[in-house]
């Protein structure tokens, strides 16, 4: 009995060992077609399923990549033809007739401009994971390779992903769906320039109307960013990081485990503070949020979306650190970070949603925002926590600052749940909170319950005098800008130059 469970196990692991293989070929670019062939494993079973997701993890809105498949056909390995029923609008259900592998064919219709959808051009190819490749519906894992065919103008592909097995060029493998879903892919006319950072790679690649960027002084920009970073987690976690860069129509940027896929506008040439601090955002997610999360974030069901209160810590902190690391690089001066925090608190106060909804509320109600809650009508009972986030965030680090009188603050909190709750564990709304409490020595119950779990106004007095702030006296349109108060104590002005200051390695 021993004997056999162990061969049958053996042989489910086999299986699940079997790579799906994806080969993609762009015969129309400037039709904006793509033709995807899969070929799934089938192990003679009666009937496979496959499943395409109905939502990208970083992008809080359902999607529905499935509607962009064309044509969808499978056969056996000898081209005989299999019945397909569509069983969901998302899924597909194949008759193997007991192949030992089926492949699949289908046109993919590229024309997306967002970070989550699939775009090809005359010039260049975006492919986003969950938007191109069905997954086997299965309770195992198992590996997946991609191989694509370029057209004769295009010369180079990048991705985070890893060679493919076979050591060909433009061929990948990730070890999971996951991180097939996680790994977009640029392909076409590129640019590419890398620089080493603690001893980690990265790779900044540009396609789309890229001739006047200066790729050189971006990717200073960036060396500049990721040492910031460095002494702030302590750690880089990547073995290779590349950032993907797409100058076209439309915005957005989207953060991965070991990548970033951005949209820069069409024809830029300056490397701005604007760019520095976007890339800081995203690629502060790659420690917060694709590494520490909150714990319904922590298993993705690419059918159900998930729902969290935590959103705020995700993407209301990132933004803050966003900010705030770039002035730190020396990339951006202090006053883009009063200015930053002047108009975050602006649009909360002409917000009528700030007496309404809470910040937990906000995150919990992204799926019934059209932008994966990044803006909010200002005249609705709603909040934005990319508006509301930070602010809260500067307000939490001033707080922890004044128990501790000085000693520690917000970048250690982060840094303790980093090292607690990142990858599979995840945080609670109450773990995160203790660790909060942790580092500042008292109790935040009550602080929290007022300035995340519940709808109001804010106390800005307190945080905005620690360091030396005040808003400037006026009714008019310069009402809740924040500036520096020049009567300030010297304490005050060392508080203030602290929390813009290089951090400490």
């Amino acid at each position: 009995m021993f004997i056999g469970a162990a061969l049958l196990f053996g042989a489910i692991m086999a299986r699940a060992n079997d790579a799906v293989v994806f080969t993609v070929e762009f015969p129309m670019p400037s039709n904006h077609i793509a033709v995807v062939t899969g070929v799934y494993p089938a192990a003679g079973q009666n009937a496979i399923e496959l499943m395409m997701p109905r939502w990208t993890p970083g992008y809080y809105r359902v999607e529905n990549y499935a509607d962009q498949i064309l044509d969808f056909t499978a056969t056996d390995l000898s081209g005989r033809p299999l019945q397909v029923e569509r069983v969901k609008t998302n899924r597909w259900r194949i008759a193997t007739e007991k192949s030992s592998a089926v492949k699949v064919v289908y046109r993919l219709r590229c024309e997306g401009r967002s970070v989550t959808t699939d775009w090809v051009g005359a010039d260049y190819a975006v492919l986003n994971g969950g938007a191109t490749f069905p997954a086997l519906v299965e309770k195992t894992s198992r590996p997946y390779e991609v191989r694509l065919k370029l057209p004769p103008s295009w010369t180079q592909s990048m991705t985070a992903l890893k060679p493919g097995p076979r050591g060909k060029p433009h061929e990948y493998q990730a070890e999971d769906y996951d991180v097939l879903v996680d790994s977009p892919l640029l392909v076409g006319k590129l640019r590419v320039q890398e620089t080493i950072v603690a001893g980690v790679p990265h790779i900044i690649a540009t396609a789309g109307a890229h001739e006047r960027w200066d790729l050189k002084q971006a990717s200073s920009y960036f060396a500049c960013i990721v040492r910031e970073h460095h002494a702030f987690w302590g750690t880089l976690p990547f073995e290779r990081y590349v950032m993907l860069d797409v100058f076209r129509p439309g915005g957005g940027g989207l953060e991965h485990r070991d990548s970033m896929l951005l949209t820069s506008a069409p024809g830029t040439s300056e490397v701005t503070s604007s760019w520095a601090e976007f890339v800081c955002h995203e690629y502060f997610h790659a420690f917060n949020v694709k590494r520490l999360r909150p714990v319904e974030l922590s298993t993705i069901d690419y059918e159900q979306p998930p729902h969290t209160g935590g959103l705020w810590v995700s993407e209301g902190i990132t933004t803050y650190y966003g900010e705030l690391l770039t002035c730190r690089a020396g990339i951006s001066a202090s006053t883009n970070f009063l200015s930053f925090l002047s108009s975050s608190i602006k649009t909360l106060q002409n917000s009528p949603g700030r007496l309404v909804q809470s910040l937990e509320a906000a995150s919990l109600d992204v799926w019934n925002t059209p932008t994966s809650g990044l803006a909010r009508d200002v005249s609705t009972n709603t909040i934005s926590y990319y508006i509301k986030g930070p602010i809260v965030a500067f307000l939490l680090d001033a707080r922890i600052q004044q128990a501790t009188e000085g000693r520690r603050r917000l970048d250690d909190v982060m840094r303790l749940a980093f090292q607690r709750y990142s990858e599979a564990k995840g945080f609670t709304a109450a773990e995160f909170r203790q660790a909060a409490e942790e580092v500042a020595g008292v109790s935040l119950a009550d602080w929290f319950e007022q300035n995340v779990s519940s709808p109001g106004e804010l106390d800005y007095a307190k945080a905005l005098d620690w360091f030396g702030l005040r808003f400037v006296s006026t009714t008019g349109p310069q009402q809740w800008q924040v500036e520096i108060i020049p009567e300030a104590s010297a304490l005050q002005q060392a508080r203030w130059k602290k929390l813009i200051a290089p951090t400490a390695p």
